[in-house]
């Protein structure tokens, strides 16, 4: 991305952080970058692309290993331990990044959704899908996933976190925690070897 295009993602960013209820106007992100709202528009000829632009700087995570090579904690705590990262926050717990995490989503695949944003959407879910596969790679060199069922693993347990991920964003009733840790328990155990 283009300096200029960057600076107004950021500004975006910001304005977003200050107000989560923020409509995004124009003049606002234009005023807060220091640019005419025509400038802003040659960059961004719409809300909508600019919004597109926001979902897809936000889609560009790193995931991290966090303890996984840390073999002093069991293995399912430490894979556990990475997929949380995957998930968006509770609902109520953090009603604001649960609504932006709505927002992409509807951003991506609702009505008028670019194949840009889509293809970035890919990217992400590639990306996801990698790490785990990643982790349990890990995993499998240290014998507790069969050795050739990483990618297999990793699909099934992306499944799992994308369910779990939409029940956690959607505005209805959430599972509990103890209902949640229990799906994820399973999955786990599907995929990892327990003796």
């Amino acid at each position: 991305m283009d300096g200029r295009r960057q600076e107004i993602v950021d500004a975006a960013r910001v304005i977003l952080a200050e107000d989560p209820d923020s409509t995004l106007a124009v003049r606002t992100v234009a005023a807060r970058v220091g640019i005419g709202p025509s400038t802003l528009r040659h960059y961004f000829p719409t809300q909508r692309a600019l919004h597109e632009a926001l979902v897809i700087a936000d889609l560009d995570i790193a995931l991290s290993d966090l303890r996984i090579h840390d073999r002093s904690v069991p293995a399912e705590t430490r894979l556990r331990e990475c997929l949380a990262q995957i998930l968006p926050p509770r609902r109520p717990l953090d009603e604001v990044r649960s609504q932006r995490w709505l927002q992409r989503v509807n951003t991506v695949f609702g009505p008028g959704g670019s194949a840009e944003v889509r293809r970035a959407w890919t990217a992400f879910d590639t990306t996801i899908l990698d790490a785990v596969a990643g982790w349990l790679g890990v995993l499998a060199a240290e014998g507790v996933v069969p050795p050739g069922s990483e990618q297999r693993g990793a699909r099934f347990l992306k499944t799992v976190i994308d369910g779990l991920a939409v029940a956690r964003i959607l505005p209805v009733p959430q599972p509990d925690d103890e209902i949640e840790t229990a799906a994820l328990g399973d999955a786990l155990a599907t995929v990892l070897r327990t003796g």
